[in-house]
């Protein structure tokens, strides 16, 4: 009887090309679709940067996403209804040390705080939480009333699916709650 046998490398590039086909699909996972968050739509593709050239996004702050453990930092433009544009960033850390760092290294004056993630700030026009390894920061480009109320529901958004993604990431499958999963475990190879 003849036994097939893989080659070591075959088999290092197939796996290779499974994480790169499985952390292709990772960026749509982390932001709510248009209208998934009521009023919010979602405008353009999700651009993804490795820690890297982080510094091409964030050029001046990089070193402090590095120095926190960032390996990936997802972006994304929003419109709220026709009055409010915003730009929602995820940046994945190492360990949920990393986005714990970040959010104690910026001041919370002029902040209230937000029943969000592990913990929550809101800035009039910016939103900032973090959640396990993830360090969200939303930001609108837009002064006004409704600014705030309306960040806080697209970020609920993400921690819906932040929530998932950390399920599968801990091994899950198939639902939590009443949600399906459509995403494999270990979607960030």
């Amino acid at each position: 009887m003849m036994r097939s046998r893989i080659s070591p490398a075959l088999a290092v590039a197939c796996l290779l090309l499974g994480c790169a086909r499985k952390s292709g699909r990772t960026p749509a996972i982390l932001f709510p679709e248009s209208n998934e968050v009521p009023g919010w739509s979602k405008v353009g593709e999700t651009r993804t940067f490795e820690a890297a050239n982080l510094w091409q996004y964030i050029d001046g702050d990089a070193e402090k996403y590095i120095g926190a453990g960032v390996r990936k930092t997802l972006t994304a433009n929003y419109r709220y209804g026709d009055s409010i544009e915003a730009t929602a960033d995820v940046h994945l850390m190492a360990t949920a040390d990393g986005p714990r760092k970040i959010m104690d290294s910026e001041s919370a004056a002029d902040s209230q705080p937000v029943a969000l993630g592990d913990d929550a700030r809101l800035y009039g026009a910016s939103l900032v939480f973090r959640k396990g390894r993830y360090f969200v920061r939303l930001v609108a480009f837009k002064q006004s009333p409704e600014v705030g109320k309306a960040l806080v529901e697209l970020a609920r958004g993400i921690d819906r699916k932040l929530e998932q993604q950390i399920w599968n990431e801990s091994g899950h499958s198939g639902t939590q709650g009443n949600r399906q999963t459509a995403v494999e475990p270990q979607a960030f190879c």
